[in-house]
């Protein structure tokens, strides 16, 4: 099993509970490993040490995990969550647990879990030589700052879905969508799914839920109407977008890895714990049916 020694830490910058957790850590657990400490706004300058590091950990909410994500993904770098956020969907270890339970971590212990990523391309079509843009979570093209509707013609793998007429259109990761699609009202997928998904945001064809694709597809958003829109990249990269341009989403084939100490299926109980859906054991709802 792998041992981590040089390992960064990507904390959250205006919250000073997270920078003083990233001095404790790096206090706590000086011998045998070296560190060097980032906020999620100078990261870009970490490019030399992150060439050697061996681990990211993240201080945080998922905001935090998707910039570490960006810089360790190309790089082939795990990463760990530590949260601080209100949900954390992508961490692994509570910020209160966070000095007693890490050295576990850095003992090599966690097995890694694969996140597939999107790629984003701004350009007419094929040709393109605009640069690709990455994401974990999820890629929108939507509506600016303009309170105004806006339209998207969506075509997937040449074929034309729809127009959608609304504030925009989502495509989801697996691991994006417990992010803004669960909030539209779609569904979970199973995290380490290389499947993604295409949800419009408020569109006048509500009755349509959105589908989910294989890792094959190829997307299509052109924008349609006049009025300012916006390709957001994980909530984060936002890049304006004019009229008849378009953005071409595939599965990127890169990924990001990140250390899990529970099996693969707690996911599901996890998830049912942070959204509040649970209500009790099924042992003890049987009991009360007897």
């Amino acid at each position: 099993m792998p041992r981590y020694e040089k390992i960064g830490i990507v904390h959250h910058g205006l919250l000073a509970d997270a920078g003083e957790l990233a001095n404790d850590l790096t206090l706590k657990y000086a011998d045998g490993h070296s560190w060097w400490l980032a906020t999620q706004d100078t990261l870009d300058e970490c490019e030399d040490d992150l060439k050697t590091t061996d681990l990211i950990i993240t201080i945080g909410g998922d905001g935090t995990i998707l910039r570490g994500v960006h810089a360790a993904a190309a790089l082939d770098i795990p990463v760990l969550g530590v949260n601080m956020g209100r949900v954390g969907f992508m961490s692994d270890v509570e910020a209160k647990d966070a000095l007693d339970e890490v050295s576990w971590y850095l003992d090599g212990n966690a097995r890694v879990e694969r996140r597939y990523m999107l790629s984003a391309t701004i350009g007419a079509g094929a040709g393109s030589d605009s640069e690709p843009v990455l994401a974990l979570n999820d890629i929108t093209v939507a509506r600016g700052a303009v309170l105004r509707v806006i339209e998207v013609s969506t075509v997937i793998d040449g074929v034309h879905l729809a127009t959608y007429r609304g504030d925009g259109v989502v495509v989801s990761t697996a691991t994006g969508s417990t992010g803004y699609n669960l909030a539209l009202g779609g569904p979970v997928m199973d995290p380490q799914s290389r499947d993604f998904l295409v949800k419009p945001i408020a569109t006048h064809m509500s009755q349509f839920g959105g589908v989910i694709l294989q890792e094959s597809s190829k997307i299509e958003l052109t924008v349609l109407t006049e009025h300012e829109a916006t390709l957001s990249v994980d909530g984060f990269v936002d890049e304006p977008l004019a009229v008849g341009e378009t953005v071409t989403v595939t599965q990127a084939g890169n990924f990001a890895s990140f250390l899990r100490r529970k099996p693969p299926a707690d996911f599901w109980g996890d998830l049912s714990r942070r959204l509040g859906l649970r209500k009790g054991s099924l042992k003890t709802s049987r009991s009360r049916h007897r």
